[in-house]
This record gives C-alpha cells, structure tokens and sequence, in this order.
C-alpha cells in the first residue's frame, strides 16, 4: 500500500536526520525552524508564520522555540507591529550549525536519489509536489 511506503520514508529519513544532528543536539524539528528561518532571513517571522509555514500546531512549534531558544539558537524579540507576538530571529551561533550541516544534509539528500537521472529527479520532484499538494 503507497501509505505504508510513504511512512516508511518518512521513518526513515527523519531517523538518518536526527543521527547526523545528535552530534548537534537537534532534532529534525528543530533543524527544520532554522531552516525555514534562513530561507525567510530579512523578514519578520512571527510564531504563527512557522505555525503555518511547517503546518505544525502552536504547542509544538512552543516546544521546538523553548529548546532553540534554551540553546541560544534563536532570540525571540517584541513585535513593535503586535505586541502580543514575538519575532523569531536565529543567532550567530545557528547559522554556524546551519553552514556545518549543510553539507551532511545535501549529502543525504543526494544518497535519497542515488541513481536517479535527472529527468527523474524532477519527475519524483513533481509527482511528490502533486502530493503534497492533495494532501493541503
């Protein structure tokens, strides 16, 4: 059943993540709040962008933010727009973990496609797209 095959990826590739960031001591969650961080670096992310921006719930995304924070990996500062919310910005120390997984990353990334020409790269890229897409 193409279920069972997703959650096995999913299984799987979420564990090889969090081996590699043990040595950081990161979760996949967590890498993944400093990554979408550093893809929206210059605008003003609030809690609710990355509630919605991860399709995560607020409790989570609390937990994720309480650990970064506890290990100086972000700064959550007033929002001078909502004073009811919090700009969530990464530090100094976050994009040095950032610059040193990146390359870890990329390589398991590219061992997911071993093999794969380029025209199914971006086939697999479209069809997972299509995907993604039904399931919102």
């Amino acid at each position: 059943m193409l279920s069972s095959v997703f959650k096995q990826i999913h299984i799987a590739f979420e564990s090889r993540c969090n081996k590699h960031l043990q040595g950081y001591n990161l979760t996949q969650s967590q890498m993944d709040v400093l990554v979408y961080l550093k893809h929206n670096e210059g605008s003003r992310i609030t809690q609710r962008d990355l509630e919605a921006g991860l399709r995560l719930k607020n409790p989570t995304i609390t937990g994720i933010l309480n650990r970064l924070e506890d290990k100086n990996l972000i700064t959550r500062e007033t929002n001078l727009n909502d004073k009811r919310s919090k700009i969530i910005k990464m530090t100094d120390k976050s994009k040095v973990v950032l610059e040193e997984t990146h390359v870890h990353l990329t390589e398991l990334e590219n061992s997911i496609v071993k093999g794969f020409s380029d025209e199914e790269k971006e086939e697999l890229a479209l069809l997972l797209n299509k995907v993604l897409n039904n399931l919102k």
